[in-house]
């Protein structure tokens, strides 16, 4: 399980945390949310790049930390980064 101490507390389920507990993806997650990244092609289409869906990386935070929606709207920006990084983790090899 990957945690992540937040820098400010937010509140989830009417209690204020500290810290995010994440747990791993199933398919059945992936189905329903859909894929957190995208692979955008160049103008040029020599090349892609990765748009990360912002919106979709919030849904999979709230689910697998098991907060609400509201809660992920409440983190501060470099823990919301924080929490992206494990979320994008899965999606690339593992999350540390």
């Amino acid at each position: 399980m990957n945690t992540i101490q937040l820098s400010r507390p937010i509140t989830a389920h009417g209690e204020e945390t500290s810290e995010l507990n994440f747990r791993e993806p199933t398919v059945k997650d992936i189905r329903q949310i859909g894929l957190p990244q995208r692979l955008v092609p160049s103008t040029n289409s020599e090349s892609v790049s990765v748009e990360v869906r912002a919106d979709i990386v919030g849904q999979y935070i709230a689910r697998l930390a098991a907060v609400p929606l509201s809660s992920v709207d409440q983190l501060a920006i470099r823990d919301f980064n924080a929490c992206m990084g494990v979320v994008m983790g899965f999606f690339n090899g593992g999350a540390e």
